[in-house]
């Protein structure tokens, strides 16, 4: 028979940490569940692990490929998958036991939603700094349809672990994608360019691991620069797709260096917003003017790039109040 749902986990070198991963999957409360554990060349005891909870249970698969990366170790589980919703997992998370049947239900609920979330939080707590905190409560503000569209290019708006996904729409975007930066935004911003739903739980169902080897922390692929240039992929091949002229708000140092990649990318930035005083009525990044919000260019898309704690809301506000629609007419960058 056909599962309801497969669950797909990369595994390469995750000895210390992919048993408890497992039994956490093992234990869901829905039990009709495929488990595809695709080993990534590992070099460690972590298939001998593998291969005893195959023996010991029928509903787990073990997939062995040469080493070659979490987006052919995706691509290989996920078109081996039965079901035709695809949870993901990690070897080094855990997930809550009732964490796959409430995204199952869900799912069969909602016929129009492709990709589904969840809360997260984040273990070790001890070994938790400010950044990863205040991702983490970023993450967790972010969970209606409408948020999760309205804040797409401020962070990747899922932890790639908490989610489930329809196959169909997964195979219909071409999968997970090699492209130097995070495959995993990259393809929820490709389902949302498709128009295809994403929403999130509000339960907190999935406990992400932060550790130093995390693929995250040691990958180039995952640095700041390469999520600043997915975004900027998308806006140039979706969001503003067509537009020439942009204006950024915010002259610091993440305005202009978003103004650089932004006209590398083909866009051209003909102005900065900004409040600072000592900013406004010159010019920064090779050139280009620095304006009061009063002047503001009716019909050019504004790039906000501004996150210091509470001057995002205050931008939006002021966007609103003063009729600017969003994310139509101005859209938040980090």
């Amino acid at each position: 028979m056909v599962p309801r749902v497969s669950v797909v986990i990369p595994v390469h070198n995750a000895a210390d940490t992919v048993g408890p991963a497992i039994l956490s999957i093992l234990r869901q409360t829905l039990h009709d569940i495929e488990i595809l554990l695709v080993d990534d060349g590992s070099n460690d005891s972590g298939p001998a692990i593998l291969a005893r909870f195959a023996r010991q249970d029928p509903r787990v698969r073990v997939i062995t490929l040469p080493h070659g990366g979490i987006v052919k170790a995706l691509n290989t589980g996920t078109a081996a998958a039965s079901g035709e919703l695809i949870a993901r997992m990690d070897a080094d998370d855990v997930s809550h036991p009732r964490r796959i049947e409430m995204q199952a239900a869900y799912m069969e609920r909602e016929p129009s939603c492709s990709l589904l979330g969840c809360r997260v939080r984040m273990f070790p707590r001890p070994h938790m700094q400010g950044g990863m905190l205040h991702y983490e409560a970023w993450l967790n503000s972010v969970v209606t349809p409408a948020e999760i569209a309205r804040d797409l290019f401020i962070e990747s708006p899922f932890a790639h672990p908490s989610v489930m996904f329809r196959k169909t729409a997964f195979d219909a975007v071409g999968g997970y994608r090699d492209m130097g930066w995070p495959e995993d935004y990259d393809l929820w911003l490709r389902f949302a360019a498709e128009g295809l739903g994403m929403a999130k739980l509000p339960e907190t169902l999935l406990f992400w691991r932060n550790h130093l080897k995390s693929l995250s922390r040691l990958h180039g692929m995952y640095s700041p620069e390469n999520f600043r240039r997915v975004r900027a992929h998308f806006l140039m091949e979706w969001r503003l797709k067509g537009v020439n002229e942009v204006q950024i708000w915010g002259a610091g140092r993440d305005g202009k260096t978003w103004a650089k990649l932004l006209r590398a990318t083909g866009f051209d930035v003909v102005q900065f917003i900004d409040i600072d005083r000592k900013k406004v009525g010159g010019k920064a990044a090779g050139g280009i003017p620095v304006v009061w919000p009063a002047d503001i260019i009716r019909g050019v898309p504004i790039l906000c790039v501004v996150g210091i704690k509470g001057v995002r809301e205050m931008i939006r506000d002021y966007l609103l109040l003063d009729g600017f629609t969003e994310p139509s007419e101005f859209i938040f960058l980090a």
